[in-house]
């Protein structure tokens, strides 16, 4: 009896250790193909991602999500009292990954190593995870007077520079239309901001492939003079010029750059709708979005995972972003396809282009 008992318990523990294993091997299963072993940490997302974060928190509750923007994490992170060790500066709020378009990560690789902080904050960022075109959004009837004054009826910044801040009345259009107003989301907190801005830089000059020592040129520095001191406003982030368009009309802004994230969705679903066009500029730059881990969080890792789940895919592509293998959100279309290249400018050019844009508006 004893030795059948001792047998029975020894199937016990065995049985036991397989399932434990099988545990292991394949997370908690929560039932729907996701595992409960990829959530945790404190996932800090640029104000872009906002309603990406929001509904993946509603699925991973244990994910701590803060929103923040761009400029806020980048001075964190690139302090010296940020300790990459534990998440944690001088500021509150830890911090065990970011998530944010390119090139944030390599910015603040950049701001550490020119500080001579020898440990690094980040670890290797992911694939890319999402994408989104930074698209012009404008009023109809603005766009068909536009069209007039730009070379070959092409609606570019660069032609947009050059008639911002002029009269709309000059070429026939009512004179209660004012003069030429542009928006742009605020370059020196948000990635939406800075990238459109090295759209336009890069409509001026024919490519991305600029720098910083073309900056000193006269006719582009009369040209960006003339574009950001056109703008009637920066709205402080999280709201932005599209967001005064569709409330108050064409009397806050003709026109304004945009993630298509952003603007797709939200004019879709505006009673504007049909009174709006969203223009794809050339060269076309799009935000691509990748989860940077802090470097010596073991919960970046964990996050890491989340962030490559059908969780994370979903909830991106339902904010309005591209993401490979998931359905469009309504008012993002399938045409224009996107190019391999992002067409962003290098770290240090974006920077100092931000530095350029603060001497000239600020």
């Amino acid at each position: 009896m004893k030795r059948l008992l001792a047998l029975l318990a020894a199937a016990v523990m065995i049985t036991g250790a397989f399932w434990v294993r099988d545990r292991i091997d394949h997370g908690s299963s929560s039932g729907d193909g996701t595992s409960d072993a990829t959530g945790g940490g404190t996932l800090v997302c640029a104000t872009e991602l906002a309603a990406a974060c929001d509904a993946l928190h509603s699925r991973h509750p244990d994910v701590t999500v803060r929103v923040e923007d761009v400029q806020t994490t980048l001075e964190r992170l690139s302090s010296a009292t940020f300790d990459p060790s534990t998440g944690q500066g001088s500021s509150t709020g830890a911090i065990d990954g970011w998530l944010v378009p390119q090139p944030w990560p390599q910015m603040v690789a950049e701001q550490r190593q020119r500080a001579g902080l020898g440990s690094a904050a980040l670890g290797d960022p992911s694939a890319t995870l999402a994408r989104s075109p930074l698209v012009i959004a404008i009023w109809n009837d603005r766009r068909d007077v536009l069209a007039t004054r730009c070379d070959g009826g092409t609606i570019d910044w660069k032609c947009i520079g050059t008639v911002a801040g002029t009269p709309w009345g000059s070429t026939g259009a009512p004179a209660t239309w004012g003069s030429v107003k542009p928006g742009q989301p605020a370059p020196d907190t948000t990635a939406a901001g800075l990238l459109s801005l090295g759209e336009a830089t890069a409509s001026w000059f024919s490519s991305a492939d600029f720098a910083s020592n073309d900056f000193s040129d006269g006719a582009f520095r009369t040209w960006f003079t003339r574009l950001e001191q056109s703008v009637p406003s920066y709205p402080v982030s999280p709201r932005t010029p599209l967001d005064d368009m569709l409330f108050t009309g064409p009397a806050s802004f003709d026109l304004t750059g945009s993630t298509e994230a952003a603007a797709g969705p939200a004019i879709a679903a505006s009673r504007d709708s049909g009174r709006l066009t969203i223009l794809y500029p050339s060269p076309l730059t799009t935000a691509d979005v990748v989860l940077a881990p802090v470097s010596g969080s073991p919960a970046g890792g964990r996050l890491m995972k989340l962030m490559q789940s059908d969780d994370a895919a979903a909830a991106l592509a339902g904010a309005g972003w591209r993401v490979d293998g998931q359905p469009l959100a309504t008012g993002i279309p399938a045409d224009p396809g996107l190019a391999a290249e992002s067409n962003v400018p290098r770290a240090g050019v974006l920077q100092a282009l931000r530095s350029l844009w603060i001497d000239v508006v600020r």
